[in-house]
């Protein structure tokens, strides 16, 4: 695999629920690299759509993991088959009140280094169809990823890389991972999201850092923030978030003064907008942060700042959000 690669993963499979492990999300993504050339972006324009996949072949050599033995371990692979045939995957789409429960690959062979996979017919739609949206991910990036944790956080990091900002509560976000079990802040950060995180900035083409949100004495909500490798910046990001806890420290009406001079001098946001800005504390100090971001250059914003920024402050939550 010399050349990059990419595959698009439909969002409604990205947002839905499964219970892959490592190797078998490992086997998803390279079935989504030999199906790209059949997803589409209009479903409507395309006469005939096809109703089922051919039988997949893949070498166990693309499956293994990143410095692991070149000897193939014929019982581990045989497991894998056997575990493959029970995973499902779940659609869910409470606005329509529907519920899908699908048994993803009902047929699944290893014989002499090549494991064989056939997907469920009723996945095909669901897996060409981008026109519901779709992330971009970089198969060799995500193949070289050692722990479902990274994995998992990868895929979602890539969905929000355009944008630049992901803001989830910790709650979701254990949900995500699947990583419920840790109860504790310190022993999720610690164990879950700080490993999967370094693995991800080593290893990948993208880089994250992510800033902690307290209510009172609990630490609620994550703001991740994401873009393309380029240079490892980890100790100027870390320094960027001090300079904020300053910041956030000073009187409110000092940061209100400033902050609408920022408003007026840089950016084009209506009256009504900022506002609504100053008024409101969280958008306050999350309009403060974006434009240090932007200023400092953690964020290359391609289009217009105002626009960006706005999307982000009064972007209006979907009414039935696909989990």
């Amino acid at each position: 695999m010399g050349e990059l690669v990419h595959i698009q993963e439909p969002l409604r499979l990205l947002l839905s629920r499964n219970n892959f492990d490592l190797l078998e999300r490992r086997v998803y993504w390279l079935i989504l690299r030999h199906i790209k050339q059949l997803q589409i972006l209009r479903p409507t324009e395309v006469e005939t759509l096809p109703s089922e996949f051919p039988a997949f072949k893949i070498p166990i050599t693309d499956l293994q993991l990143p410095n692991s033995s070149s000897e193939v371990n014929y019982s581990t692979y045989k497991r894998v088959a056997q575990r493959l045939t029970s995973r499902q995957l779940y659609l869910d789409s409470p606005a329509q009140h529907e519920f899908t429960s699908v048994v993803v690959f009902p047929m699944a062979r290893y014989s002499k280094g090549v494991l064989t996979v056939e997907v469920n017919k009723h996945l095909v739609p669901y897996m060409i169809d981008l026109s519901k949206g779709y992330t971009k991910l970089q198969l060799q990036a995500a193949l070289s990823l050692n722990s479902q944790y990274a994995q998992n956080l990868y895929t979602r990091l890539c969905k929000f890389l355009d944008i630049g900002i992901w803001r989830v509560s910790v709650t979701d976000l254990k949900d995500i991972l699947d990583a419920q079990q840790y109860v504790r802040w310190s022993n999720f950060k610690q164990t879950v999201l700080a490993r999967a995180m370094e693995e991800i900035n080593q290893k990948t083409d993208i880089e994250v850092f992510v800033t902690e949100k307290r209510e009172g004495r609990f630490i609620t909500t994550l703001i991740f923030t994401i873009k393309r490798q380029s240079r490892k910046d980890n100790k100027a990001f870390d320094a960027f978030n001090e300079e904020m806890d300053m910041v956030y420290a000073q009187p409110t009406e000092e940061l209100q003064s400033k902050a609408s001079q920022v408003l007026l001098q840089h950016y084009r946001f209506t009256s009504a907008q900022i506002r609504e800005i100053i008024s409101n504390e969280n958008l306050l100090q999350e309009f403060i942060r974006l434009d240090v971001l932007i200023q400092k250059g953690f964020i290359d914003v391609k289009t217009n700042p105002t626009r960006y920024i706005a999307g982000i402050l009064f972007k209006k939550p979907k009414a039935a959000a696909t989990k």
